[in-house]
């Protein structure tokens, strides 16, 4: 008869301590076989957890980390006494010789291994102890691999699991939006949404190369990375090519572990002002625009490799995106482009025919009966475009006096807005974003403001490329506060760079 108890701890990924185990350790029973099948299932069946019983040979084992070898086995012993039911199963059985050995890797004790000697067999001599203890450490060793191996997933697990726990932000320039990630296939995988400057919004999909921990650290690494270039405003071939770098810098300074290497990804930015969509891609993810009429279109990428490759430009896509529309972002499970054999995009193109409001079960339309391991990622949402009264633009002449004309237009338009609680901060923020652009720039200047849901937008764009800077002024200084200023009356404000220019951009909150 032989039992195979482990510590309860590994089934969970934990890493088990250094040294002897404790009384308050818990083992679970892992496996046991026996000529009769009977004896010590009944004591604990597989699948079971069980302290350590104290003052036994179990427990002495586990204590010192030396096999135990009782040739004869005394029913009547002291500590057979203290667990009669034990005691009693092993005189059914006829137990009358046994072995404990811990199992052990580097002095970190995994588990236990007995062995008995039942009826009329021999007992157990030296030798059977010799070839024991080896058995047993091949054992351990393969059951530590295992325990490595839990680890790994345990870890992917967790990963996975936050992410997936992470409610999608709501936006203003979304009605909707919806995530799918196939269960336990690759921690690697990821989508995001990203509010940014004026209303707008980023999606993503990605999925980093490999699996386990290996795929989670780039998964994270690369959302880090795209969440930092994506507050700096960058149009998505910027954002794509910046990140490549980064990939390409990582795979150099580790060529045997490159990190990121392989990882696709599509980035997308959503302006419901304009109704339009700008999107680059590394890899071979898709979006498909499922139109308010039923039909399905597709937009043309431009072919690039996963991130890490040397010497690759990627391109920026443009489409305008209908109001009532569905935007599906998709990455298949799989090296090759779409459209797949299985059927992915035909399932994809189908189910956006049939409807494309209720998001859920649009992501069950298309998953249909596909396999865990066969399923794409998916984010979708329904762009929501703003209503023309809610977009209020202006040019302005480079000229100083016409900052009083900006300042009586923004006070107007908020009047029309109804927002006359914002009026005074809107026109002081007015006054000093355009006075800063008629002191550097050379040419018009366009302001607009912008009223989605929760919030009012002031925007002021010029053809200089430099941007401004808060410092600290001296005492002495006459000028120098004007951003201050700006910074206290606006909860968010930043500079986004065009080919021609800049925009600074401030975001006040609407009244309750």
């Amino acid at each position: 008869m032989s039992t195979v108890d482990v510590l309860d701890l590994l089934f969970c990924g934990d890493r088990p301590p250094l040294g002897p185990v404790g009384r308050g350790d818990h083992l679970r029973r892992a496996a046991f076989s026996s000529a009769r099948g009977e004896g010590e299932r009944s004591a604990c069946a597989v699948g079971d957890v069980s302290r350590i019983p104290p003052a036994t040979p179990y427990w002495q084992s586990l204590l010192d980390l030396r096999p135990r070898l009782i040739r004869h086995l005394d029913h009547d012993s002291q500590w057979l006494a203290l667990d009669p039911v034990r005691a009693r199963l092993f005189r059914e059985a006829g137990a009358h010789s046994l072995i404990a050995l811990p199992l052990t890797v580097g002095g970190t004790v995994l588990g236990l291994w007995v062995l008995y000697r039942e009826a009329d067999s021999a007992p157990f001599d030296e030798r059977d102890l010799r070839e024991a203890k080896r058995l047993a450490e091949h054992a351990a060793l393969s059951l530590d691999v295992v325990r490595r191996q839990i680890q790994v997933r345990s870890l992917s697990r967790l990963v996975l699991g936050s992410r997936l726990n992470e409610e999608l932000p709501s936006v203003s320039a979304l009605e909707a939006s919806h995530g799918h990630i196939p269960a336990g296939v690759c921690a690697g995988w990821w989508f995001d949404v990203i509010p940014l400057s004026s209303a707008r919004v980023a999606l993503v999909v990605g999925k980093a190369e490999g699996r386990g921990v290996q795929a989670a650290v780039s998964m994270s690494q690369s959302r880090a990375v795209i969440t930092t270039l994506a507050a700096l405003d960058l149009p998505p071939d910027e954002l794509l090519a910046r990140l490549d770098d980064v990939v390409i810098r990582l795979v150099r300074q580790h060529p045997r572990n490159p990190r990121g290497a392989g990882t696709s990804c599509l980035y997308a930015i959503y302006d419901p002002v304009s109704g339009r969509c700008d999107a680059a891609r590394s890899g071979n993810p898709s979006l498909a625009i499922g139109h308010p009429d039923g039909s399905v279109s597709v937009p043309r990428f431009a072919l690039c490799s996963p991130l890490g490759a040397d010497d690759q430009a990627f391109e920026t896509s443009e489409f305008e995106v209908p109001p009532g529309s569905t935007l599906v972002l998709c990455d298949a499970n799989t090296q090759a482009p779409l459209p797949r054999s299985d059927g992915t995009t035909e399932r994809l193109h189908e189910a956006l025919s049939r409807s494309s409001s209720d998001l859920p079960r649009l992501v069950a339309d298309v998953l249909g009966d596909l396999p865990s391991d066969r399923q794409p990622i998916l984010l979708l949402t329904c762009p929501r475009a703003l209503e023309a009264d809610c977009v209020a633009t202006m040019t302005l002449p480079p000229d100083p006096a016409a900052v009083a004309a900006a300042r009586a237009w923004a006070s107007r338009q908020l009047v029309t807005w109804k927002l006359e609680d914002l009026a005074d901060s809107t026109v002081l923020v007015v006054s000093e974003l355009v006075t800063n652009a008629m002191r550097y720039a050379n040419g018009p200047i366009d302001m607009r403001l912008i009223r989605d849901e929760h919030t009012l937008i002031c925007e002021v764009s010029d053809t200089c490329s430099s941007g401004p800077h808060r410092r600290r002024p001296a005492e002495t200084d006459e000028g120098g506060r004007g951003l201050s200023i700006v910074t206290q009356l606006t909860q968010r404000r930043g500079t986004r760079y065009a080919a021609s220019g800049k925009t600074v951009w401030t975001e006040q909150s609407l009244p309750a």
